[in-house]
């Protein structure tokens, strides 16, 4: 679970108890399952320009850290699918390996700060299944 206001992730137990925490640097703005027992978690804050992604390991129902990847634009959304992670930066999609490399981008619409004015279809890439979003991407030629 992400808590926003105090920058952890929590982990409960199947009474809604949390039994581990982890502070993270900056705001969380989402997370995706990576595997079993990881996930990654989209923090932003552009006071103190942090934009990254942080991996977090469950080990024996315990938070560890893992990676991060620092990134060079904002980001408020991610979505993982078959090794590749999907980042929005609330005007573009971008797609980057599970080490960090910029793959492409794969979509920017700059006409608003946060753009969903015609292409609410690709900014909203947590809300959607991957499989979904690739045909979205490949229907419209992108």
């Amino acid at each position: 679970m992400a808590d926003y206001k105090n920058h952890k992730v929590k982990k409960l137990n199947q009474q809604y108890q949390v039994v581990s925490h982890w502070e993270v640097t900056a705001n969380i703005y989402d997370m995706c399952l990576i595997t079993p027992s990881e996930v990654a978690v989209v923090v932003n804050e552009n006071a103190n320009n942090t934009h990254e992604v942080q991996f977090i390991k469950v080990t024996k129902s315990q938070l560890t850290p893992g990676r991060k990847l620092k990134l060079q634009h904002e980001c408020s959304g991610i979505a993982h699918h078959q090794g590749e992670l999907f980042i929005t930066s609330g005007t573009a999609v971008f797609k980057y390996t599970l080490t960090g490399k910029l793959v492409c981008r794969l979509y920017e619409d700059r006409s608003a700060d946060y753009t969903c004015k015609n292409h609410c279809e690709f900014i909203l890439i947590t809300f959607l299944l991957c499989t979904g979003i690739f045909l979205a991407i490949v229907g419209k030629g992108v």
